[in-house]
C-alpha cells in the first residue's frame, strides 16, 4: 500500500501477463455502489487523458471489475513536495524552491491550457522525481469544461489552500485564477513553513480562506527577496481580477525575480516553525481578525471586483421596553 485518501487506496501493482508496474488507485466500495458517484470519480482518467504534458502522471489504465473501480497510474519514484519540505527541517531553502516552483508552474499551464481545473494544488500533490523533473498529482477534483468530477457541488479541496470562492462553495466561480491562488498558498507554506492562515481547527481555516484577507509573505517569512515576495502575495489577492491573469504571467515574473546570485551560494539554513511542526499547538484564533477590520462580506461579489470591500458593521440591536 502506497497511501490512502477519502475516496481510494493506492497500491503498489505488478501485471501478472507483462510484469509491468503501476500505481493501482481502488476506490472504496461502499462508493462505487452508486453509479453517479462511480462516474464522477473514474472522470480522474478522462480528465488526466486530456494533458498532454511530461509534468502530469500518466494513466495507464482504468475500469470496473464487479463493485471494484481502479485507475491504474504511471510510478514514480521521489517523494512529495511535503515530505521535501519536512526533510529540510519544515521549510524548502529559496534555491532549491525555485526550479520547482518554475516547473510546477509549466505543468499547471498545460493543464489550464487543456481546459482543466485542479481545485487542490497542495504540497502532498506535487511530487518530485529522483533525477529531476515533476508531477501533478490527484485530480479527483479537478473539473473540466462544465464537467466536475465531485460528486457534491460545494466545498471541496484542502483549507489551507483553498481558494476564498472555492472556500465559500462558489463553484461556478472556481477557475484557473483559483489554482493561482493555490499555488501561491503552496509557494507561501514552502519557503516560510506557515499556511497563508492559521486557525484552531477546520471550520476557523475555512472561515478565514473564505472571508480573511491574506498575509504578505514578508510577515512569516521576512528575509526573502522582495520580488519573490511580490509575486506570491499578488497570487493570493482576494478578488480573482487582481490575481495573476493566468500562470504563464505569473511563471514570468518568478522567472524574473530569481536572484542572481543564489546559484553560488549554498542553501540557506532555516529553521522549523515550531508552532506549526506541532500538531497539537494552537495556532494564531482567525476571531482576532474580525477586530482588525479584516473580513470581507461574502455576500457582495467580490471575486470578480476591481477592489476588495470591507464588510459593514452589523446595525445595533433595538432596545426592549421595560
Amino acid at each position: 500500500m502506497l497511501g490512502q485518501g477519502g475516496t481510494s487506496t493506492v497500491y503498489l501493482a505488478t501485471e501478472v501477463t507483462g510484469g509491468g508496474r503501476g500505481a493501482l488507485k481502488l476506490f472504496h466500495r461502499e462508493l462505487t455502489r452508486h453509479p453517479k458517484i462511480l462516474k464522477l470519480l473514474l472522470a480522474e482518467a478522462r480528465l488526466v487523458a486530456a494533458i498532454d504534458h511530461p509534468g502530469t502522471v500518466k494513466v495507464l489504465d482504468d475500469g470496473v471489475n464487479g463493485d471494484c473501480a481502479f485507475i491504474v497510474f504511471e510510478v514514480l519514484v521521489g517523494e512529495s513536495l511535503d515530505d521535501l519540505r519536512q526533510a529540510r527541517g519544515g521549510r524548502v531553502p529559496l534555491g532549491e524552491m525555485m526550479p520547482i516552483g518554475d516547473a510546477v508552474m509549466d505543468a499547471l499551464a498545460a493543464v489550464h491550457r487543456a481546459g482543466v481545473v485542479h481545485r487542490d494544488l497542495k504540497p502532498a500533490n506535487i511530487h518530485i522525481l529522483v533525477g529531476g523533473g515533476v508531477k501533478l498529482l490527484d485530480f479527483g477534483f479537478a473539473k473540466q469544461r462544465g464537467y466536475t468530477a465531485d460528486a457534491a457541488q460545494d466545498v471541496v479541496g484542502t483549507a489551507s489552500f483553498m481558494p476564498p470562492e472555492q472556500a465559500l462553495g462558489l463553484t461556478k466561480k472556481v477557475d484557473a485564477r483559483s489554482d493561482v491562488w493555490s499555488l501561491g498558498a503552496t509557494l507561501f507554506f514552502c519557503l516560510s513553513g506557515q499556511s497563508v492562515h492559521t486557525g484552531k481547527h477546520l471550520d476557523a481555516m475555512l472561515l478565514a480562506s473564505a472571508q480573511v484577507k491574506p498575509r504578505s509573505l514578508a510577515d512569516a517569512a521576512p528575509e526573502l527577496p522582495s520580488k519573490v515576495v511580490a509575486v506570491i502575495d499578488r497570487a493570493l489577492l482576494y478578488p480573482k481580477i487582481e490575481r495573476w491573469p493566468d500562470v504563464d504571467a505569473m511563471r514570468t515574473a518568478w522567472q524574473e525575480a530569481h536572484p542572481h546570485y543564489l546559484p553560488s551560494l549554498p542553501p540557506p539554513k532555516f529553521s522549523a516553525d515550531p508552532a506549526f511542526l506541532d500538531d497539537s499547538a494552537l495556532l494564531e484564533d482567525v476571531e482576532a481578525h474580525a477586530s482588525e477590520g479584516a473580513f470581507f462580506d461574502p455576500r457582495k461579489d467580490l471575486f470578480d471586483s476591481v477592489k476588495p470591500r470591507l464588510a459593514p458593521k452589523p446595525p445595533p440591536l433595538p432596545r426592549r421596553k421595560p
